[in-house]
């Protein structure tokens, strides 16, 4: 009767400890949305920097004037302009090197002129990004600016590519 009544207080024990421990996890692992923006922020992947203007707690933080709200907005938006163009030339180049490189017969020449497509493409919108923060250094005053270097408004990039993950010539977005 006392090892019935033991088993049966260590099963109890586990499921507890099982159910205490487990469950909580679980329901919390898929919040809804899957932390996703909703709206029109749902497309926009990338905010750039000059995006603050966005948020009426950032502007009220930065103590923005309504001028460099404008300012703020007029730059982003231009900036946004140039990174979508950008995109959408880069977006066709990786659609041709994928087809050159699916060939049986592959094109050394084709792909490295494809290559250094995407790499002025590339070098192009990493310039339009320094020029973005030399916007903001212009329409923003320097304690803006400190306070601005303490935000992290740009997520990290990931590390090295794994097993399964997309070539290289693919955008990192």
């Amino acid at each position: 009767m006392n090892l019935k009544f033991h088993k049966n207080f260590v099963a109890c024990f586990i499921v507890l400890i099982v159910t205490a421990c487990f469950i909580p996890a679980i329901a919390w692992a898929f919040p809804p949305g899957d932390g996703k923006p909703e709206g029109f922020a749902a497309k926009c992947h990338h905010r750039s920097v000059l995006g603050i203007w966005r948020n009426p707690q950032m502007v009220e933080e930065f103590k923005l004037t309504k001028e460099q709200v404008k300012q703020l907005r007029d730059a982003d938006f231009k900036f946004r302009a140039g990174q979508l163009e950008l995109k959408s030339q880069l977006d066709s180049l990786c659609l041709q090197m994928d087809k050159a490189v699916s060939d049986d017969n592959i094109d050394s020449a084709a792909v490295l002129q494809l290559a250094k497509k995407i790499s002025d493409i590339r070098g192009e919108m990493f310039v339009q990004s320094i020029e973005l923060y030399l916007a903001a250094e212009k329409h923003m005053n320097a304690d803006q600016i400190r306070k601005l270097k303490l935000y992290d408004m740009h997520p990290k990039m990931r590390g090295p590519m794994q097993a399964g993950e997309a070539p290289p010539w693919t955008s990192f977005d």
